[in-house]
């Protein structure tokens, strides 16, 4: 068409005026090209007509695939800059500010570069953008509020779309979005090591030639300061020394949102995740991993065959930003970490195929390590802990050998126990819910032969006697885990003497 004739006709004419005086491999060939493209013969290009409607995409040129682009030019990239810096001198007009980045007198960027993030706008997102006159202040509009130069912009968008197509410096979990790199210039092994130690998945990375589980598990504790020997095989050039950067984005409409940063040495921030790792382990005897998406996954309502739920399956993005920065940095856990938890343990329930959905051991080891940070100490032990003396505890305690004392009663035939029928109160308000159980307990424990009776009664007399004020009324939400934990660790200590009892019979 005529416009694309004239269009293209500006095209060469603005490129060679730009490559007039230049002389260089690249200047050379990009004038050849320009003097030997002709538009109308290249309509069944087989290159072209592959693109599909990407056609619209942006183009660079080089001499070789992958190399030796022309913005890398030395010549092109002093003449380009002279320029700039010519047009922008010239302007009178020209509003130019303190760049926030560069800390220069530059001037502002007004709209900034489009970046495509997984599941944000197909068209790409802007990191700044302030399209509303609500944002003006003091005359300026659109992002010159930002005070961001021109040149900073190009960088910083540049670099978040080079880690953004690179599998190696980024993954996702749940809806967020998180960069890492390490400031080296070659930082695959330290990449490897932090992805599997967040997410348990290379997220489509190559795999290191001859690496096996042991070999990261290996690198991680050394990287931790926890193992002897450097040159762990596949990672002989980790530096545990290096500057490593985390960042999370989660797209909203037509904005990226930066959920946090954290920079620390690479070696603090493996050691503070295996921290995080121990922090949540609640047995002895656990030693998988718990990854950010198994803690996501006990934090929303379960999803149990094709029943539609009005609570959504996700939880919020600040909430997870608040996880992994705890985990990262070692600090506290959010508050609403346990609240969501705690939630979920007396809203669900278990069903047929899936006995532990209500309680299980990530979930309990969310509320110990909650627990355990809020309070600096170790509130929370591995098991059954005699010299705990909070009455909370003490009656999730009670609470699990009421429980047990019904089902040995029924010889496990119960459609409903009281953990069904009673747990969410007793675990909120333990005076209004504990005595009845209590009286229900008696008749339950008549059932039993006399040595199981008289065994489960002094359990009961032991703990009711560390109860010196009674049953408390309310329990507040740390207290409530204190109850859940409780329960659940006594459960399992029954359940173990019960099997210890058998062997001795």
């Amino acid at each position: 068409t005529d416009k694309a004739k004239k269009s293209h006709q500006a095209f060469v004419r603005h490129e060679f005026e730009f490559l007039q005086g230049l002389n260089s491999p690249i200047c050379n060939a990009m004038r050849n090209f320009l003097l030997n493209w002709v538009p109308e013969n290249e309509t069944k290009n087989p290159e072209l007509l592959k693109l599909g409607k990407d056609y619209n995409s942006y183009f660079t040129f080089s001499l070789h695939v992958n190399k030796d682009y022309i913005f890398e030019d030395e010549q092109i990239k002093e003449k380009y800059n002279k320029i700039y810096s010519d047009k922008a001198a010239e302007s009178a007009d020209a509003d130019t500010a303190i760049c926030g980045i560069l800390g220069e007198r530059l001037p502002p960027a007004r709209l900034h570069d489009k970046i495509n993030i997984p599941f944000g706008q197909s068209s790409g997102c802007q990191l700044v953008c302030m399209n509303s006159d609500a944002f003006n202040s003091y005359g300026k509009e659109q992002s010159f509020n930002s005070n961001i130069s021109q040149l900073a912009m190009e960088k910083y968008t540049s670099a978040l779309k080079y880690l953004l197509s690179d599998n190696n410096h980024h993954m996702l979990i749940d809806k967020m979005t998180v960069i890492f790199f390490a400031m080296k210039q070659n930082d695959e092994e330290e990449c490897l090591l932090f992805a599997e130690a967040a997410a348990g998945s290379q997220n489509g990375k190559e795999e290191i030639d001859g690496v096996t589980e042991n070999d990261i598990k290996a690198a991680g504790d050394y990287v931790a300061g926890m193992g002897i020997a450097p040159d762990v095989s596949g990672f002989e050039t980790v530096d545990k020394n290096a500057e490593f950067y985390i960042v999370g984005f989660t797209p909203n409409g037509p904005r990226v949102c930066q959920k946090f940063i954290y920079k620390n040495t690479f070696g603090n921030i493996i050691k503070n995740m295996q921290k995080h790792q121990d922090d949540l382990r609640i047995r002895e005897s656990i030693d998988r991993q718990i990854y950010f998406g198994g803690i996501k996954r006990e934090l929303v309502l379960p999803k149990k065959g094709d029943a539609k739920k009005s609570d959504s399956r996700d939880i919020s993005p600040p909430l997870m930003a608040g996880i992994m920065l705890a985990a990262f940095s070692g600090s506290k856990y959010p508050d609403a970490m346990l609240s969501t938890v705690i939630k979920r343990i007396k809203l669900d329930s278990d069903d047929e195929n899936n006995k532990y959905i209500k309680l299980n051991d990530t979930r309990v080891g969310i509320i110990k390590a909650c627990l355990n940070r809020k309070y600096q100490t170790e509130v929370i032990t591995m098991s059954w802990n005699d010299e705990n003396k909070n009455p909370a505890y003490i009656c999730g305690g009670l609470f699990a050998i009421y429980e047990r004392i019904q089902q040995k009663s029924a010889n496990g035939k119960l459609n409903t126990t009281i953990k069904d029928a009673y747990f969410a109160s007793a675990c909120s308000r333990p005076s209004t819910v504990m005595p009845k159980i209590a009286l229900l307990s008696n008749y339950h424990l008549r059932k039993l032969e006399v040595k199981d009776s008289e065994w489960y009664s002094e359990w009961i007399r032991r703990l009711t006697d560390r109860l010196d004020g009674g049953y408390p009324t309310t329990l507040s939400l740390d207290d409530q885990g204190c109850f859940i934990v409780g329960y659940y660790q006594m459960c399992s200590k029954l359940i173990a003497l019960e099997k210890l009892n058998e062997r001795k019979d």
